[in-house]
């Protein structure tokens, strides 16, 4: 059984790896050649290429956001050697590892949990578990923008105008209209619809894979974890003002570039 990890959870250990100790070097914590680094050892695992790749991405992603930092101590390889910094020690007691941690964190905690189940269900290929990743993903938007976007808010909105096609008069269109310009104001009907195609496409993917729940059919662990990115994608626009991706791929039958994610 094939596992994989995702950028966010190689963060936390090289967190969890830090916090326990004074220092670190980089080398030591992610390993090289043959030999095991220290967050290896942590995760239980030995990494191939793609792994070691994805563990330099995180510890460069950590020190670009502050949660570790370069000592300056050594006197040949100054900026390598490493410590965990404060804010480094808030995130891995929150769990907020990154931006999109800290907006769901805001909405409520339970969004976090969902998330990180979303990736977590991931890292094993099996075709249950990655059922499992795609209902996450979906549960994560669904709930996001329902608890974020609650009906009393959004009918108080300006220029509201109920749907008589929703029981509620109230759609996914209204929702994200709603967080995002509770936070820049503003929101073209271009970039809604493009969030809202987004959104409808993890909505599709999931719905197909649990009304085929009871099939044997095995499922490409890439296209679900394109999935889990596409989600967090319109949460980012959503929640953190991140720009639509102008080549967004919104076609369920495409296969998606990979997508940053955390």
């Amino acid at each position: 059984m094939a596992r994989l990890f995702s950028i966010r959870s190689i963060k936390i250990a090289l967190l969890e790896v830090l916090n326990s100790s004074t220092t670190a070097h980089k080398m030591n914590l992610i390993g090289r050649g043959s030999s095991q680094g220290d967050v290896e050892r942590s995760l239980g695992i030995t990494f191939d290429n793609e792994h070691r790749h994805l563990a330099d991405r995180a510890f460069e992603q950590l020190k670009s956001e502050g949660l570790i930092r370069s000592t300056y101590r050594d006197l040949i390889d100054p900026e390598s050697w490493v410590e965990i910094t404060d804010s480094g020690r808030a995130a891995l007691k929150s769990k907020c590892i990154d931006e999109l941690d800290g907006a769901l964190s805001k909405i409520s905690p339970h969004l976090l949990e969902l998330r990180k189940g979303a990736w977590e269900a991931l890292a094993f290929d099996q075709t249950d578990s990655l059922r499992q990743a795609s209902h996450s993903a979906r549960e994560l938007l669904d709930q996001t923008l329902k608890e974020g976007a609650p009906d009393a808010a959004v009918t108080q909105m300006a220029g509201f105008v109920p749907d008589p096609k929703s029981t509620s008069g109230i759609t996914r269109r209204h929702r994200i209209k709603y967080l995002i310009t509770d936070r820049r104001g503003r929101v073209s009907d271009a970039e809604l619809k493009v969030i809202e195609k987004a959104c409808e496409l993890v909505d599709a993917t999931s719905a197909r894979l649990t009304a085929n729940s009871h099939s044997r059919t095995t499922l490409d662990a890439q296209n679900i974890k394109d999935m889990v990115g596409l989600a967090e994608i319109a949460l980012r626009c959503v929640l953190l003002n991140e720009t639509v991706p102008s080549n967004l791929p919104l076609n369920s039958d495409a296969r998606q570039e990979r997508p940053r994610v955390g």
